[in-house]
């Protein structure tokens, strides 16, 4: 092994990386280190992301890649990127605020309302990715970041796990501890990894939100309905959840049809919840349209619509045939092994 590939990479307050210098280390991933850094000029803070191994290079220029080629509100904007004198590469990145979903789930479970607007706003993320031909691979509660002061309620900040399609088959996943209560069946048998995958990470955080536990205890263990685990929640919503954990990915809804669903749901939770007048609040009005004082009336709860039938659910087209359909709306990423340092 060269002395490049041995050597670890640790940067002190006061450096300078491109046009940032480091304030302090946040921690670190499998791919490398997180420091928190302020540009030298502009009024910005950011996220410095560093390979601390030669072995990781071709993942974190990957990554910031795949977050170059998103460009949307619910991941992080790339601001800068570089080699070091080492010949390792880094990139800055939007510091995100906010509190993650293992902060919040903390307090308690969430309502039937917050679970559906949660997942329908993941959901949106994921369709915008996988339209792009990128896989997630990684999602779990610790990675996604609740941003009420962003014009997107939330964000997924790491992105160090995923893959584009036409890689994801080529490249092992090796899931990490905290990732082996949400990864797929799929993943475990070593098959192809697609857009499905996400989906049922999604499940696995979606019963958590609504429950407060995982719905497997192992992964070869099997798990208690959503409608029993959670018997006040909305049939729909507990059908739904169902269909993200399905063995089979084939029966999984993909994030699109998932968005659309939780979208009418959202809204007929919240038409739901709306306060009703108390009855001697309520003015009754005569034909003329004068008030005619207070009477005698019967305030009725608005009821939740019937729901649409949840639709079986369809394979979302591959990458290929969107970038076909649509060349503005996808960006084919191509990442470059880095000249090692002689």
């Amino acid at each position: 092994m060269c002395v490049a590939q041995r050597r670890l990479v640790r940067l002190a307050p006061d450096d300078r990386i491109g046009n940032y210098c480091v304030e302090r280390e946040l921690g670190s991933t499998r791919t490398g280190a997180l420091y928190q850094a302020v540009h030298a000029v502009l009024p910005r803070r950011a996220v410095l992301k560093v390979t601390q191994l030669a072995a990781f290079a071709t993942q974190v220029l990957r990554e910031a890649c795949i977050l170059e080629a998103l460009r949307h509100p619910g991941a992080p904007q790339v601001y800068e990127s570089g080699l070091l004198p080492e010949r390792l590469p880094w990139f800055a990145v939007e510091a995100i605020e906010g509190v993650t979903l293992v902060e919040r789930l903390a307090q308690g479970p969430l309502t039937a309302l917050e679970v559906a607007q949660l997942v329908r706003d993941i959901a949106i993320v994921l369709e915008h990715a996988h339209r792009r031909g990128v896989v997630h691979r990684g999602l779990r509660p610790d990675r996604i970041v609740l941003t009420p002061r962003r014009r997107f309620p939330i964000c997924i900040p790491d992105w160090s796990d995923a893959r584009t399609h036409d890689a994801a088959h080529r490249i092992p996943h090796i899931a990490s501890r905290e990732s082996q209560q949400y990864i797929a069946p799929e993943l475990l048998r070593g098959d192809t990894v697609d857009d499905r995958a996400d989906i049922f990470a999604l499940g696995v955080i979606a019963y958590l939100a609504l429950t407060g536990k995982h719905p497997f205890t192992s992964l070869t263990s099997g798990r208690m309905p959503t409608s029993e685990a959670a018997p006040d929640a909305p049939p729909e919503l507990a059908a739904m959840i169902d269909q993200m954990l399905s063995v089979d990915r084939y029966d999984r809804p993909s994030a699109a049809e998932l968005r659309a669903d939780l979208d009418w749901l959202a809204a007929a939770l919240t038409s739901d919840a709306a306060p009703v007048a108390p009855i001697e609040d309520i003015e009754l009005v005569d034909t003329d349209g004068v008030p005619a004082g207070i009477g005698p009336v019967t305030a009725t709860v608005p009821q939740l619509p019937s729901l649409p039938r949840i639709r079986r659910p369809r394979w979302t087209p591959p990458y290929a045939q969107i970038a076909a359909e649509d060349d503005s709306d996808y960006a084919e990423i191509e990442v470059e092994e880095p000249t090692p340092a002689s």
